[in-house]
């Protein structure tokens, strides 16, 4: 089989999961996607990226779990110094009110999967490290240090905001909550010392930046090309006017 042929394949496979979408690009919505890019790239990609990333992935997790490393240490060791204070539960309510005021509008509008977008998956990695019972674990503090070098993505949300389709009441108005809040809420984590904030370490940011590339692609790639939903852009990008 030569390099042609196997290419071939890949593009006969992502066309045969891939939901029926159409050639060209519908600047006026953001729900559906289209062939911007050709099926052949999704292909190329899906494979390179997505086992480049699952590889860097575990590796980045095996070298931040080495026992006897100093963020190994500090996350097994770690013993929160108080309880939750009222201004930690208000903020733990909003941010529950918040995705669950975008999931109701997400599902009158038949767009459920959309809750995948990165922004609302790092409004759920917030809210499961604020409600884990055992603070003592090293899990919630793991996906707290992850989500922390992922704010950017709020920050991007907030300066570029798409708002095309927002009709529904209260649609437009949490998207900005939302995002805020996700900017706010660890803020008030860092200084209330109850989670462990890791010293700043190439560990920590390639194991951040790889989680998010693998939960990209494939997780998101490929519901999209499942579903014909074009999630965080994985079809087609925002217009450039």
């Amino acid at each position: 089989m030569n390099i042609e042929s196997s290419l071939l394949f890949l593009e006969n496979c992502i066309k045969a999961i891939a939901a029926d979408v159409p050639i060209e690009t519908d600047w006026e919505q953001s729900s559906f996607g289209s062939w911007y890019n050709h099926p052949r790239q999704h292909a190329i990609e899906l494979l390179c990226l997505a086992t480049l990333y699952a590889i860097a992935t575990f590796l980045c997790f095996r070298r931040l779990l080495t026992p006897g490393t100093p963020n190994y240490k500090l996350l097994n060791e770690f013993t929160p110094p108080c309880r939750a204070t009222i201004t930690e539960r208000g903020l733990t309510l909003a941010l529950i009110c918040s995705l669950l005021l975008t999931l109701t509008h997400k599902i009158i509008r038949n767009r459920v999967w959309f809750m995948l977008q990165p922004c609302h998956m790092s409004g759920v990695l917030l809210l499961f490290t604020l409600v884990y019972p055992n603070k003592s674990s090293p899990i919630p503090h793991i996906f707290f240090n992850i989500y922390l070098h992922l704010q950017w993505g709020a920050l991007a949300a907030l300066a570029f905001p798409d708002l095309r389709e927002h009709s529904m009441f209260g649609e437009t108005f949490n998207f900005f909550a939302e995002h805020i809040l996700l900017l706010v809420v660890p803020i008030y984590m860092i200084y209330s010392r109850r989670y462990v904030t890791l010293p700043v370490s190439k560990e920590i940011l390639f194991l951040s930046f790889f989680t998010y590339c693998f939960f990209h692609t494939p997780v998101l790639h490929v519901v999209s090309l499942t579903s014909g939903f074009n999630i965080n852009y994985m079809f087609n990008p925002p217009p450039s006017k």
